[in-house]
């Protein structure tokens, strides 16, 4: 993708971001891979709501600017650079702190379950990474065994992130994550969720083409997806 358009796409999510609640004040960080080793992404210490393309830095994947810029480099820079380097199939990644989403981490409860089809089928599940000090070391070393496998994810206590093959692709999975959340906390209220059965997920993730998703789910979420879904009957109890 030509730099200036990343620009323009990168400073519309960060807004869009900002709009929808998923992040607030001076939170979140979203970056885009330009090349392979360089990256675009959002500097420390603005409202995403008022990023502009020209705010945006540059690095490479060592995290070393590449050009002179006006602003910082966001203090999570780091967690953006390991996901780069563990998966060379994503160009994108969205960082932020989506409040339902969150909220389940704050009270401990995971967001495992298979309910939403749309969530099987492009998410297959969003595990979360054990908590770890923002803006440190502890973050990247957090996550660096989930992005292997996972698109979505959350961080406990901190926020979500979401990994894409373009920055509106990573923007649309951390949608579904907040919206499969905010589904959850309904379920919850109504006195609790009643989860697909392993052969609806079976079913659901040999599908997965109609919905336009082509990159393979890896065992792992396979795995995990199908372990998460009760077997037929249980779920009529």
């Amino acid at each position: 993708m030509p730099e200036k358009e990343a620009r323009k796409d990168l400073a519309e999510v960060c807004r869009l971001s900002y709009i929808r609640g998923y992040v607030c004040g001076l939170e979140g960080n979203f970056s885009i891979r330009l090349q392979e080793n360089l990256v675009l992404s959002t500097p420390s210490g603005i409202c995403k709501g008022r990023v502009e393309p020209e705010d945006l830095i540059l690095t490479n994947l060592e995290g070393t600017l590449c050009s002179r810029a006006n602003g910082r480099c966001s203090t999570e820079l780091a967690m953006h650079l390991t996901a780069y380097a563990a998966r060379p199939d994503i160009s994108a990644i969205a960082h932020a702190h989506p409040p339902v989403a969150v909220g389940f981490t704050v009270a401990g409860m995971p967001l495992t379950s298979c309910v939403l089809p749309e969530v099987v089928c492009s998410l297959g599940a969003i595990p979360t990474a054990p908590y770890a000090t923002p803006s440190t070391p502890e973050v990247s070393e957090s996550i660096k065994e989930l992005v292997l496998e996972y698109d979505a994810l959350l961080l406990d206590h901190h926020g979500a992130l979401t990994l894409g093959t373009t920055i509106w692709d990573a923007f649309y999975k951390l949608e579904t994550l907040e919206h499969y959340a905010k589904t959850m906390l309904v379920a919850h209220q109504l006195g609790g969720s009643i989860p697909l059965c392993a052969t609806q997920v079976h079913k659901l993730l040999a599908i997965r083409a109609v919905y336009g998703l082509t990159r393979p789910l890896s065992p792992a979420v396979l795995s995990s997806a199908a372990e998460k879904a009760p077997k037929e009957g249980a779920n009529s109890e």
